[in-house]
């Protein structure tokens, strides 16, 4: 039993005792609602507990599209104590809106190709007002990860490249590094600089953990040879290419 925002009208809602009420559903066919008072349910003529929709006055009453299917149905007979045996739609009450108002349950049977269906947990990414951006970011992590961490395409991550400087005993790879920094920054290419004095297998497993879509590395081993590295996080084998084929390579 509920009340609709708009008008203030007493609502009741019939669905067969072996099934849950959908709000949303109903929502869908009468607008906002909120809860009936006791107030409310006692000048309809019903009885909590042991209410029906027969003989209720001034209510709006809305039947899920199963029980006019279904004969000789135990109702409350809106009286404290009682109920009614064998009633049933048409003869003993009408309604105004019929509709689907039922939750879906495992096993049901799908409206559109006939099989069955399954009940999964899911998260609500957006309404008709807002998007859920930690539900969105939840769902991504879920979708789009392996054993080392994230595996975010392009549009969902939070940078587009890894740039990775790894120390050398005797080459400076930080000039180098930031150079290609500045210059990936100057064409709009979004980038994380990670140019911590830390071991190079912590970097590495920090990079795949975030998850960018391009990882390059620029350590003084392949630059001697005027190599860098450039590796795709959901690729496993990288790539070396020489230290002017990185820009034009990352614009494409």
């Amino acid at each position: 039993m509920f009340t609709r925002f708009d008008d203030n009208k007493f609502v009741f809602i019939v669905v067969r005792g072996d099934m849950q009420l959908s709000e949303a559903k109903l929502k869908q066919q009468i607008g906002d609602i909120r809860p009936a008072t006791p107030a409310d349910i006692e000048r309809s003529g019903a009885a909590a507990g042991y209410a029906s929709p027969i003989g209720l006055k001034d209510a709006l009453i809305v039947v899920d599209d199963l029980i006019p299917q279904s004969q000789n149905l135990v109702a409350g007979a809106n009286e404290t104590g009682y109920h009614l045996k064998n009633t049933n739609y048409g003869r003993d009450y009408t309604a105004e809106i019929v509709a689907d108002l039922a939750q879906a349950q495992a096993g049901d049977t799908c409206s559109n190709c006939g099989n069955s269906l399954s009940v999964v947990s899911v998260n609500n990414l957006t309404t008709r007002k807002e998007f859920h951006f930690e539900n969105i970011l939840l769902a991504l992590a879920e979708t789009y990860r392996d054993n080392k961490g994230l595996t975010l395409p392009y549009p969902a991550a939070p940078f587009e490249v890894y740039l990775m400087q790894i120390a050398g005993k005797e080459m400076d790879t930080r000039a180098k590094a930031e150079e290609l920094y500045r210059a990936l920054q100057n064409t709009g290419i979004s980038v994380l600089f990670d140019d911590r004095d830390e071991r190079a297998g912590l970097k590495f497993n920090d990079a795949d953990l975030i998850g960018c879509p391009i990882r390059v590395t620029v350590g003084e081993k392949n630059l001697k040879e005027g190599k860098i590295e450039l590796k795709k996080r959901t690729e496993a084998n990288s790539q070396l290419i020489s230290a002017e084929e990185t820009l034009p390579l990352l614009k494409k």
